[in-house]
């Protein structure tokens, strides 16, 4: 136990030129009782499937990685259940393609999980270090939030799957990842905790997480509404097992709050006017109920001068 075996499990979806540098981050691990498991989720006959092959190769070779290729594209939670699936090892832990951990990360969580390991442990974390493309400092993400802190993470993923490490027989046995376009790391944490499983976390920077200029961007889409209504799908679930009716309230505040930002931003006025409502109800007429007010009534009088301006122009 004390040396248990770890799988890594490293998805991958058109980042050919990402790979490399998460699998470097995997083989100079100072615990070196791990397996390395690429899911290349790029699909046959794809560019980059040719590319990403070629870059794993040598890896394969000199390290033993295995690597397992996707007939068709299935998508975040395709590729990272099916690396559970094939994982060998007591405790799986999981790395984001363009990402990379640092030396120690899997060698602390094991520290961390063989002290906890009669305590119920669901999920081992860690603090992480948010960069640019140039891996330049930008902040921390420190989370200090250890037990069963399933309210919590109602209200916000409490950590990304790159900072986990988890043992297999939880993950199996709450259902692994739920197919949906986004949030899946929040959705996965809820059914554990939701389990009865508990977390802790080292309290240091172990992974280097990489953010974008496209980030923000791309965070507010179509996938990024479907996954926040799944994750209020699955939080309305448990809501049995918050032992107070002003945390409920809550956390419906937070997903409506949410969603109606999302909703403007992509045009769906009627479903952000259902959100503003809701917000009302749970808090009459709070500042941020006054905000999304002032952002809903903003946009729409905007949107009637741009087609008044434009038949003006016909």
């Amino acid at each position: 136990m004390n040396n248990a075996k770890v799988s890594i499990v490293i998805p991958t979806y058109k980042r050919a030129d990402k790979i490399v540098r998460a699998l470097e981050s995997c083989v100079n691990q100072d615990y070196k009782n791990i397996e390395i498991i690429v899911v290349d989720d790029n699909g046959d006959g794809s560019e980059f499937r040719d590319k990403t092959k070629s870059l794993v190769g040598p890896y394969i070779e000199k390290y033993g990685v295995r690597y397992i290729e996707h007939k068709e594209n299935k998508g975040g939670a395709g590729a990272r259940n099916t690396g559970i699936r094939e994982a060998s090892g007591l405790l799986v832990s999981f790395l984001d393609d363009d990402d990379e951990i640092l030396p120690r990360k899997i060698s602390q969580q094991v520290e961390l999980y063989n002290q906890h390991k009669n305590d119920n442990v669901g999920l081992i974390y860690c603090y992480c270090e948010a960069v640019n493309e140039k891996g330049e400092h930008k902040r921390y993400y420190n989370n200090d939030l250890q037990g069963n802190p399933l309210y919590e993470n109602m209200l916000g993923c409490i950590a990304g799957t790159s900072l986990w490490l988890s043992p297999k027989r939880v993950l199996e046995e709450v259902g692994c990842f739920e197919d949906t376009p986004s949030k899946q790391d929040t959705i996965l944490l809820l059914k554990i905790l939701a389990a009865g499983y508990n977390v802790f976390r080292v309290d240091q920077p172990l992974v280097k997480y990489y953010e974008y200029n496209d980030g923000k961007i791309s965070g507010m889409g179509l996938n990024n509404i479907k996954g926040e209504c799944n994750a209020r799908i699955f939080s309305r679930k448990y809501y049995y097992k918050l032992d107070d009716l002003t945390k409920i309230l809550n956390v419906e505040y937070r997903f409506s709050k949410k969603l109606l930002t999302l909703y403007l931003l992509n045009g769906k006025n009627d479903l952000a006017k259902k959100e503003l409502k809701n917000m009302i109800t749970l808090k009459r007429y709070s500042i941020d109920t006054l905000k999304g007010l002032s952002k809903y009534y903003f946009k729409s009088i905007y949107k009637m001068f741009i087609t008044n301006k434009n038949k003006r122009l016909i």
